[in-house]
């Protein structure tokens, strides 16, 4: 394995994004652009000041080090956020064989080519866990100078890095030892399942250490905080050392044969009903029900809310928000149905609401087993009031993840097109939450305000798509 293709590789993702994503659809314009860097400044200074307001110790007794305490803390959430993050792109990337074809071509190996996408996937994990924690970073730096820089190096960076790496070579020996027994077909499904199962196994852990944590002293216990107690025992050089042993030993996951190819049945084989007629909106459901990798997250969300139930963690139908993502490829997926209707009578408007009441009526459909077993679990009894709030909740996730479909469209099933455009959502309605607190209206004032917005990504939805009519006609022409 040749490290020089690796890199190569590397380049060839990062021009991909540049060429094909950031520099296409509304990501061209530099308005849009301009907007996204004041929103992502803006949300990250407010931030920023509250943490760094928060981080005031004159209030805490001298037996805390509360701003060690804190940066322990944060060790904790690294780990969480860095378990959440795999187990998402480990879903994300379901489809992630059929993009990596355009790579077929080239005089590379096939586990060069996959190792070159693990390492990206890291690129990737620790950039978002680089903006999470970057306004702890400014907030401590400010208030110590840069005394702790070197304790957030550990708690941070080498901590994620270590814990993707780790859950890498998990999820690599996993799918090994699937293809082994002949069961590559549900490598994938039984993976992600298993990080389900860790991630509450994770969920307890942290929860029984955060109740016996000693306030008085501030005395915290876990093993998340192996760079911490490392550094503060040895040193950052020793400590650093120690993280490269590591990372060393964890590449091995570069080495271990697996299989990212890309998948030949895209649908399940189910029979078409004989009265059905063939509108786009039935063709819609049937498109959604059929494919693979919605079917593949249906059932990750019905293990995950069996998990819920386990645990009383949360109400189980909160775990059906993972069977909205098939928003992020609902439109490159119905996109050969589209296609069909624009030669005739085609409306964007119409084709909106179908996407739409499709992606919605699957979803209640489907969440009728988590419903009908958390009765019998309760014994008849439900919070109606709860359910309709988390139904309500659905439809409007569709709506963002659908506009995020259409602004962003997988083309290729490329994974770094919905991945981009969720982080540039999640930006916008961080922003959007911090004006609203800044103004402080009602409530009903609020919802107002979120009514109008709704109403404002219908329409540019709706604009998306005769857009993408527009370039398709121009192309075809």
């Amino acid at each position: 394995m040749k490290l020089k293709n690796i890199f190569n590789l590397q380049k060839l993702y990062f021009l991909f994004i540049l060429r094909r994503i950031l520099s296409v659809g509304i990501l061209k314009e530099k308005i849009f652009k301009a907007f996204i860097f004041i929103a992502t400044v803006v949300t990250i200074t407010v931030t920023t000041v509250f943490l760094y307001n928060f981080l005031d110790d004159t209030d805490v007794s001298e037996q805390i080090n509360f701003i060690y305490f804190i940066i322990k803390m944060q060790g904790v959430n690294i780990i969480v956020w860095t378990m959440i993050i795999f187990v998402f792109t480990r879903i994300i990337f379901l489809k992630k064989g059929d993009f990596l074809k355009i790579t077929n071509q080239l005089p590379i190996t096939h586990n060069e080519r996959n190792s070159s996408f693990i390492i990206f996937e890291l690129l990737m994990s620790l950039t978002i866990i680089f903006l999470i924690s970057i306004a702890v970073i400014i907030a401590v730096v400010l208030r110590t100078n840069f005394h702790y820089i070197p304790l957030l190096i550990c708690t941070i960076f080498f901590t994620s890095l270590t814990g993707y790496l780790l859950l890498q070579l998990i999820n690599s020996i996993i799918i090994y030892v699937l293809n082994l027994i002949k069961l590559e077909k549900v490598s994938a499904l039984v993976s992600i399942l298993s990080f389900i199962v860790m991630l509450a196994i994770l969920y307890l852990d942290i929860m029984q250490s955060i109740n016996n944590i000693n306030y008085k002293t501030g005395e915290f216990n876990h093993w998340s905080q192996f760079y911490i107690e490392l550094y503060s025992n040895y040193g950052f050089i020793v400590t650093s050392l120690i993280f490269v042993i590591i990372i060393f030993v964890l590449l091995i996951i570069l080495y271990i044969p697996n299989n990212f190819g890309s998948e030949d049945n895209l649908y399940l084989k189910i029979k078409k009903p004989t009265k059905l007629r063939l509108t786009m909106f039935n063709l819609y459901i049937l498109q959604i029900s059929r494919r693979v990798e919605n079917i593949t997250t249906l059932i990750i969300a019905y293990f995950l809310s069996i998990s819920l139930l386990i645990l009383d963690i949360l109400n189980p139908l909160y775990a059906m928000f993972l069977v909205t993502t098939s928003g992020l490829y609902i439109y490159t997926q119905t996109d050969s149905i589209r296609i069909n209707y624009y030669r005739f009578n085609y409306s964007a408007i119409k084709d909106y609401i179908n996407l739409i009441i499709s992606q919605y009526l699957y979803i209640l459909i489907t969440s009728l087993p988590i419903l009908i077993l958390g009765l019998i679990i309760n014994k008849g009894n439900v919070n109606l009031y709860d359910t309709l709030i988390i139904f309500g909740q659905l439809l409007l996730i569709i709506i963002l993840s659908t506009l995020i479909g259409i602004l962003f469209p997988a083309k290729k099933d490329n994974p770094f097109s919905p991945i981009i455009g969720f982080l540039i959502i999640v930006i916008i309605s961080g922003f959007i939450s911090l004006i609203l607190q800044f103004l402080n209206f009602s409530k009903l004032y609020n919802s107002i305000l979120m009514m109008i917005l709704y109403i404002f990504v219908i329409y540019i939805s709706c604009l998306g798509l005769k857009k993408l009519k527009e370039e398709f006609l121009h192309e075809d022409s």
